[in-house]
């Protein structure tokens, strides 16, 4: 699976990307975020056999790609849809920058779109929904743009509270991500 934006590739991992995705999931950036200790086991090998697991699904309601720049092949991050299988019109989508990509805000645009129009035209989906932390305020910044609305927030993860957020859900319908193609120039 390969979808296109004007500076990105976002394709199926390979065997040959699990070496990228490790560094940057044990980036030392990458694991205060999410408060995860020098030393311990990040998810990371999991996380990688299990998306290269849904590639072999048939029918395949889980997507998870890698994001590629261009010019040099470099992984910039990753980001999936998954279409809920007692919802099929409802997927979930994530996305997440390697920290050396981090502030790259129109990569976090081309990538999301891609992958909200791939969600939309190609697999029927109604509606997107996905969730963040409330300090992330870059992907709310992006959610914004496209649309989507905050929809609830909850207590997060020990991680989150311990820096006074909350976790939040957003909520992207059709109709709001077609209303919005003038503004996004599609």
């Amino acid at each position: 699976m390969q979808l296109e934006t004007p500076r990105f590739i976002l394709r199926d991992f390979t065997g040959e990307d699990y070496s990228d995705f490790r560094d940057y999931q044990t980036d030392p950036r990458y694991r205060a975020l999410y408060d995860i200790p020098m030393g311990a086991k990040t998810p990371g090998s999991d996380l990688f056999s299990l998306f290269l697991g849904w590639q072999e699904e048939r029918p395949r309601i889980n997507f998870q790609l890698g994001i590629f720049d261009k010019k040099d092949g470099s992984l910039c991050g990753c980001g999936g849809i998954r279409l809920r299988p007692e919802d099929p019109a409802t997927a979930v989508m994530g996305l997440e920058l390697a920290p050396r990509c981090w502030g790259r805000y129109r990569l976090a645009i081309e990538a999301g779109e891609r992958l909200a129009e791939f969600a939309f035209d190609d697999l029927g989906a109604h509606q997107i929904l996905s969730d963040t932390s409330s300090g992330n305020t870059r992907i709310a910044k992006i959610a914004k743009h496209y649309g989507a609305v905050i929809i609830a927030e909850r207590p997060g993860p020990e991680w989150m509270k311990a820096r006074g957020w909350t976790e939040v859900d957003w909520c992207l319908s059709r109709d709001r991500w077609e209303a919005g193609a003038t503004q996004r120039g599609s």
